[in-house]
Order: structure tokens, then sequence, then C-alpha cells
């Protein structure tokens, strides 16, 4: 099967102050502000070469508004209008947004938003065209280089696992499976790497959390450092996962919204006929934080 996703462009999180947000998510995460409109925002990683990735977006709620995903190519957005039509997936066609050109948009069984588009400003990174240094020196906070994942939760986590596999073709790298082989998690693909989306049990349409990309267990570690200095509530770590082998910190916007710095995983060679590693109900605790074994009350209950 062809990739047509090349990775989760970006998502759209409500938050209750746009200013106390933005003095996060720059300050403390290192996003840069890429543009203003009203009581949205738009931010992206230092390393992201198209006009944004995350929206904030001032709102009398939190939690996760919308995901999108961009396509590998135009013909591949033709292809999913079709693919859509044939499963009988209702959608709609979204003629254009900030700097952004048509988009398809759906549901999910859990009531989560997808999108799928192709074109967005290309901007470049932060870096010099020419003989570029391999980061800038000016960097805020963790300065993380990219948006990486978003994760998701459902009443029914079988039944959006299939949708994401069945309508939008995303592969598994992993799978919690229940005593009669379902998948009740699952963290999902097209492009390499463990995941752009996964699905978990609780509620539906809620948003876990958001996850920035970091490169080294000691950039998990400085950011945890810079998490205590800036008296941001952390959620859990730093630990590592069982799923995915990546190293990672929790905790939380100043409203409540999960933030991760996820990264250094280890656990694949995604070939195009690669198998899902599967992990059993009762490993779920060390599947999620591989050293405790163990999950945290609040890593189930707290959903934005």
């Amino acid at each position: 099967m062809p990739y047509r996703l090349s990775r989760l462009g970006y998502i759209e999180v409500r938050v209750l102050d746009l200013d106390d947000a933005l003095q996060h998510y720059v300050n403390v995460l290192g996003l840069i502000v890429t543009g203003r409109e009203g009581r949205r925002a738009y931010l992206k990683g230092w390393d992201e070469k198209h006009a944004y990735s995350l929206i904030l977006t001032e709102s009398d709620t939190l939690g996760m508004e919308r995901m999108a995903f961009r396509t590998v190519s135009p013909e591949d957005l033709e292809y999913y209008k079709d693919r859509l039509k044939k499963l009988n997936v209702p959608f709609a066609t979204i003629e254009s947004d900030y700097k952004r050109g048509e988009a398809i948009r759906a549901e999910t069984p859990s009531g989560h938003t997808v999108e799928l588009y192709y074109t967005m400003e290309y901007t470049g990174n932060v870096l010099p065209d020419v003989n570029p240094p391999p980061w800038p020196m000016d960097l805020k906070g963790i300065g993380v280089p990219r948006l990486d994942h978003c994760l998701v939760t459902a009443a029914d986590p079988t039944k959006t696992i299939r949708w994401f596999e069945n309508v939008l073709e995303l592969r598994p790298s992993e799978y919690v499976l229940n005593g009669s082989g379902d998948p009740i998690a699952a963290w999902l693909w097209q492009r390499p790497a463990p995941h752009d989306v996964a699905v978990v049990p609780g509620p539906d349409a809620k948003f876990h959390h958001c996850a920035f990309a970091v490169e080294t267990p000691e950039q998990v570690f400085r950011a945890c450092d810079i998490l205590a200095m800036t008296k941001t509530k952390i959620d859990y770590g730093p630990s590592r996962h069982g799923i995915t082998r990546g190293t990672t910190v929790y905790f939380f916007d100043p409203f409540g919204n999960r933030n991760e710095t996820f990264g250094v995983h280890s656990a694949y060679q995604l070939d195009p006929d690669h198998k899902p590693i599967c992990w059993t109900e009762d490993a779920l605790g060390q599947g999620v934080f591989y050293y405790e074994r163990e999950i945290i009350e609040s890593f189930l209950s707290v959903v934005t």
C-alpha cells in the first residue's frame, strides 16, 4: 500500500485565555508564533517548514478542536475524497483556512474532527537555507523542533481504531489487545515513525495530549528542568514508554490541556510489511510507563 499521508500536519487546541496560553507555548515549549487573527494564534516548532502546526483558539472549553493530516500529494487528497464516498463516510469540503488550501473534514466514531489537506504556505524553518547550523542559538524554553503526535480517547476504542485503519488507511505500530484479541488501544501511522495519532479507552470526543519531539534523553531531562524552573505542573516523568521505547515527560498548559515531550523511540524498522507489536491488557501499565510498571490515576482520568 503506498504512503498517502505524510504526517500529522496540525492540531487545534482550545484554551481559556490566549495570552496566558502563548506564555506557556512560546516561553516554556519554545514554539514560534507565525500569525494571530482574532481569537486564534498559529505556531510552529523551529524545524517545521510550513506555516504552522498548532492553532490555539480562545474558548470557553478546553480540548482539541481538530486534528489534520497532510497528504503526500494533491492527488492523494482527491483519492481520499473518492475513498470516503465509496465507504459512505460523511465529509465536508473546506475551501481554505489560514495559509492553508482546500481540505476535507470528517468525524471519527468517537466524535473527533479529522481534516486532510495538502497545500499550506511553505515558510521554511528558522535556519538559513545555505550552510545552516544544526539548531538555532536563540531558542526559548525547551525549544521543541516539531509537533510529533496526538492521543485521543474513545468509549469504543476498537471501533475508532478500525475507522482510522479502514478509512484513512493508517497502520498500527503497536496494539494493546483485550482477552478476545481486539485492539483496545493503538498507535497508528503512515509516515516512518511510531505514531501520528494514538487511541486509548476513555470518554468520546476527548483529548489526552499533544506531543512535541525531542532528540535525546538528555533533552527530556532538560525539559523537566525547565518545567520545574517555570513552575509548570508535571503530570508524570521523566520516564520511558514500553510502547515505542520512547522517553517522555507529561505536563499541563495553564488550563489543564496535557502536553508531552517525546523522543528517542527505537522499537521499529518501519518497513511497508511491518507487523504491529502487541501488548496484553494486563501489561498496559508497563507498556505506558516501563520502569514504574503502573499508570498513575491522573494519567487515565484527566482529559480535556
